[in-house]
């Protein structure tokens, strides 16, 4: 019988090694996260590093995309620099944020053209980063997005 309280005895000690794993791992930075920023609104909240044990890639991101959104009306048309992963513009993101705004992403096929014809759009945004296209917004009308650079203007205003 003591063969059988023995093996009991370390699927308990494994399961409770297993327990104090997972929850130095996963619970207790997500725990920390979340009491740290409990007073922030969903879109502040993405805009923040994210928990130790899952950091947010995409927070440059959301702080640009968060104020295009701020800026823009609903319907409007935005257009968009190339996805870069080094200046955190990620394609995925900002289509969930931006939705239901039209968008135009600076590596899309049809970009020129719908460049083009953006004063045919009621609204019409163009989103410049440090490297691409600032020179597009006359100095006067940039909108100022974020710190590192991200700006945009109205088309055709």
């Amino acid at each position: 019988m003591s063969d059988g309280r023995s093996v009991r005895i370390l699927i308990a000690a494994i399961m409770i090694a297993n327990l104090i794993v997972l929850s130095t791992t996963f619970l207790f930075p997500r725990a920390q996260f979340f009491l740290a920023n409990i007073g922030l609104l969903q879109n502040q909240r993405m805009e923040t590093a994210g928990s130790s044990d899952m950091p947010n890639q995409l927070s440059r991101t959301y702080a640009v995309v968060n104020r295009i959104r701020e800026q823009t009306p609903e319907g409007a048309t935005v257009f968009m620099p190339p996805g870069d992963r080094v200046n955190g513009s990620f394609r995925s993101a900002t289509i969930q944020v931006l939705y239901p705004r039209k968008l135009f992403f600076g590596e899309d096929k049809n970009f020129a053209n719908e460049l083009q014809n953006a004063r045919k759009f009621k609204a019409s945004y163009l989103v410049y980063s440090p490297e691409w296209k600032p020179e597009f917004c006359p100095e006067l009308e940039r909108i100022k997005l974020t710190d590192s650079g991200f700006g945009m203007c109205e088309i055709g205003k």
